[in-house]
């Protein structure tokens, strides 16, 4: 009878990410965000497509604000939240976090395609 005997180096390990990584990264992505947004709109050929944040960015100081320093803070309370009360990272909470990552990389393409044509007809 032979056996299969799996030595610590013949498989490969599936890389699970923390809560707080995935948080950070979707921080990352948000302040990425406001940033490309923030210098599209300076160039005057863009506007944000969003009216609330139009105003808001219409502030940069606010929009700073809004879009990087309210979300850190959320961020890292939701963080120590999670730590404190020994909470698990359930299938909810990664597909929210999945979703925003998602949903950001999304919007940074579209920012990425705006400046290739800002580029473009310039």
């Amino acid at each position: 009878m032979s056996e299969l005997v799996l030595d610590k180096k013949s498989y490969v390990e599936v890389r699970q990410y923390g809560f707080g990584t995935k948080l950070f990264f979707l921080y990352f992505l948000n302040v990425c965000d406001w940033f490309c947004t923030q210098v599209l709109i300076d160039t005057g050929y863009f506007h944000e497509a969003n009216p609330i944040m139009g105003w808001i960015m219409d502030y940069p100081i606010v929009g700073f604000f809004v879009k990087c320093i309210l979300p850190l803070a959320l961020s890292i309370l939701i963080w120590l939240f999670y730590k404190v009360f020994k909470l698990e990272q359930n299938k909810f909470t990664n597909f929210m976090i999945y979703s925003g990552v998602i949903i950001y990389s999304a919007v940074i393409l579209v920012h990425i395609l705006n400046f290739i044509m800002l580029y473009l007809n310039s």
